[in-house]
């Protein structure tokens, strides 16, 4: 029901919403839609540690949840005439979480260095949420022959209202493929993340933890009402995520 909730929002967006000869006109009609799908489906998720029936072995993958959600990017080539990207990515991991709604920005410095960043910020009966994070991309090579290859550093925090706070930092390597004209881009990282949890039991906090993933990821591309729509999945031998990214370029 919630994914066709979700398939229910786009259907309303018709081709009129996204296409403008002017992209501050286009821009001003995209990012509300954006930020009310993410309002609406950010009501999903929460980080309550104390409603988990298996503390020890469900913490675990809400953390990752939590560090891989804050430092979330999307493989994706700003155009020789744009320098900005913005978009709304939804995140789903194994844990039993539900989804996790994030707003995101990349910013072209140079041919081959992006500056990016993410946010999500909401509440609901469960308690308020906020996360943010910040990364920097950056393509070998020449201009005239860049190469294949993209590293990526991404940093982040998120927050959820007395249960806990979590800092992640991810570092990947990602290369791009043609599979008969279509894009798949492959990578391999490692994502290290501490969380520092608020829940009490018996007089006693539980104890600050640090965990460390190494994960391979695959994603892809299509274009999408004049946008792009970036499918991706994460898999490490603990965790799996997916994400589904909506972007476009000013």
């Amino acid at each position: 029901m919630k994914l066709k909730k979700l398939f229910n929002l786009l259907k309303t967006a018709n081709e009129g919403l996204f296409n403008s000869s002017y992209p501050i006109i286009w821009a001003m009609r995209v990012i509300p839609f954006i930020f009310f799908v993410s309002v609406s489906l950010g009501q999903w998720t929460n980080f309550k540690l104390d409603q988990l029936s298996d503390y020890s072995k469900e913490s675990e993958a809400l953390f990752r949840q939590a560090g891989f959600a804050a430092t979330h990017h999307y493989p994706i080539e700003i155009n020789k005439g744009n320098r900005i990207i913005y978009g709304w990515s939804i995140i789903k991991s194994s844990s039993s979480n539900g989804f996790l709604p994030t707003l995101h920005s990349q910013l072209k410095l140079t041919w081959n260095l992006y500056l990016k960043g993410r946010m999500a910020a909401y509440s609901s009966k469960e308690g308020a949420v906020q996360m943010y994070g910040w990364g920097l991309s950056f393509r070998p090579g020449k201009e005239d022959t860049p190469s294949n290859w993209i590293v990526n550093f991404n940093s982040g925090r998120l927050y959820s209202h007395d249960q806990v706070r979590v800092s992640a930092l991810q570092v990947n390597v990602e290369r791009k493929l043609n599979l008969n004209k279509f894009p798949i881009h492959l990578g391999f990282g490692m994502n290290i993340l501490k969380a520092n949890p608020y829940l009490q039991f018996e007089d006693n906090y539980m104890e600050k933890v640090e965990i460390q993933t190494n994960f391979i990821n695959v994603g892809s591309s299509t274009t999408f009402f004049g946008m792009q729509l970036i499918p991706q999945i994460w898999l490490a031998p603990k965790y799996s995520m997916v994400s589904l990214t909506i972007v476009g370029e000013l």
